[in-house]
């Protein structure tokens, strides 16, 4: 497994000094059946988690709206305190209904109650990577990313954000990005569309 992460290769992401493999740990599947909930084996997924980063993974995909909440405690009580080099990147800009439906969370106090909620629940201060979800949850959509992309400009400066990055690069290749000139965005970035983040389910 060692090889075959190295075989992929590695990138610098755009405006950091982080290098990271190409493959990466997609950490949605750690939550229960639909994204909900604890996993039947928690112990199982813990299991997971130390092997791909034993194996290479030195950043994993992550976002507090997966269970909710379970994912990234699962993540910290796997890896906490993580080792140099690993980061993690998680998500903004959804959240979970009551009937397990996936809503859209982009308001000024949703975008801050969610980076505080992965800061708590990943066990950090300041968060590696948030990447804005833009367009639809679940499918694409239209609207602006100014006013989110704000908020998470304002949490980068209190120290809670590291950096900032897009999620969905199709849709933010569309959105007019270029409106929003009071932010930092030589210090944003799209995820390259050959950075693959594969998931591997605990056995049950």
């Amino acid at each position: 497994m060692i090889e075959q992460i190295g075989f992929a290769g590695s990138f610098t992401l755009p405006g950091t000094s982080m290098t990271l493999n190409r493959m990466g740990y997609g950490a949605m599947q750690l939550a229960g059946p639909e994204v909900w909930g604890p996993p039947r084996d928690v112990n199982a997924a813990i299991a997971v988690l130390r092997e791909a980063v034993e194996s290479g993974v030195n950043h994993i995909d992550t976002s507090d709206y997966y269970g909710p909440h379970v994912t990234n405690q699962i993540i910290k009580q796997a890896l906490h305190p993580y080792p140099d080099g690993l980061v993690v990147v998680t998500k903004l800009g959804a959240r979970r209904g009551a009937d397990k439906s996936w809503i859209h969370a982009l308001s000024r106090q949703e975008l801050i109650d969610g980076a505080h909620d992965n800061l708590r629940n990943l066990g950090v201060e300041t968060l590696d990577v948030v990447n804005l979800r833009v367009g639809g949850v679940m499918e694409p959509s239209e609207g602006s990313v100014e006013q989110p992309l704000t908020v998470l400009a304002e949490l980068k400066r209190q120290g809670l954000i590291r950096h900032i990055g897009l999620s969905n690069p199709d849709y933010a290749r569309r959105s007019p990005l270029r409106r929003c000139s009071e932010l930092p965005l030589r210090q944003s970035f799209l995820v390259p569309r050959s950075m693959v983040c594969v998931c591997v389910l605990p056995m049950l």
